[in-house]
């Protein structure tokens, strides 16, 4: 079980294998604090959605991009926060997170938009702010320690 506070801050650029290194360093943090795997699933998959959209759609062609992540456990809530040198979000809103219509054949599926569904049914008190040049994007995950 986590510590009644804890807290890992990671500064990363703005790539796809520094997010996949970021992630592991996440996993080993929440595996020395004997979380229970699905929490530790839980988190990573909301981080890994996020941040890789970070790299994807905000520092795509930016050489100095630049992530920092912060997750800090208290009570039974993670507190994540997620900020990032990259453009804004288009209309400097969060994607709505519906789910796109996947009633048609499997290969006229869209490409994307399964991602912000997924953050939004798995985390919440979602927020995002664009100050200074930089987003800030939080959120908690809940009740997954007790």
């Amino acid at each position: 079980m986590a510590d009644a506070t804890s807290q890992i801050e990671i500064e990363l650029s703005g790539t796809p294998e520094d997010v996949r290194a970021t992630l592991l360093k996440i996993r080993i943090f929440l595996e020395e604090k004997s979380l229970q795997k699905f929490e530790a699933g839980t988190l990573e998959i909301v981080l890994a959605e996020v941040l890789n959209n970070v790299v994807e759609h905000a520092l795509t062609d930016q050489a100095s991009g630049r992530i920092s992540v912060s997750c800090r456990y208290h009570g039974s809530n993670w507190h994540v926060r997620v900020r990032d040198n990259g453009r804004a979000m288009p209309n400097l809103k969060l994607p709505e997170g519906n789910l796109p219509d996947a009633s048609g054949a499997l290969s006229d599926l869209p490409e994307g938009g399964f991602g912000w569904s997924m953050v939004h049914t798995l985390a919440h008190d979602i927020h995002y702010s664009r100050k200074n040049e930089s987003n800030c994007l939080s959120f908690k995950l809940s009740g997954l320690s007790t």
